[in-house]
């Protein structure tokens, strides 16, 4: 199923399109997002996408999802059933995990519930 996913590889002279699922290399994805300060300024923020050898992922990071990226991360996981793990490595790419977890609920942690569930 995840071979059929629609993705784009870039090249390095490349910009990457905000809230698009772009094939790294094999077993990897990366998605840049928006990250705005004071609502103004654009610093962005990126989430990537790792297949592990057993098929299921681990989500480092999450960014603000749109219909077609969410579809995008649907048709690669399974609808989030093969995702594994979701980590945060920096504290500000967390900011979209309350989304994240609202689109696939499945995957808290008992940690995750705690923080973000209430």
């Amino acid at each position: 199923m995840a071979s059929a996913v629609s993705v784009q590889t870039p090249n390095a002279a490349q910009n990457f399109e905000k809230n698009e699922l772009y094939s790294i290399g094999p077993n990897f994805w990366n998605i840049r997002g928006r990250f705005k300060i004071l609502k103004l300024f654009d610093i962005g923020t990126q989430m990537s996408i790792i297949r592990l050898r057993n098929g299921k992922f681990i989500i480092l990071d999450t960014v603000e999802m749109n219909d077609h990226l969410r579809q995008q991360i649907d048709h690669l996981t399974n609808y989030g059933k093969n995702i594994k793990a979701v980590i945060g490595t920096h504290p500000f790419h967390t900011v979209s995990f309350p989304a994240f977890y609202q689109a696939y609920p499945t995957q808290l942690t008992t940690e995750h519930q705690d923080i973000y569930v209430g």
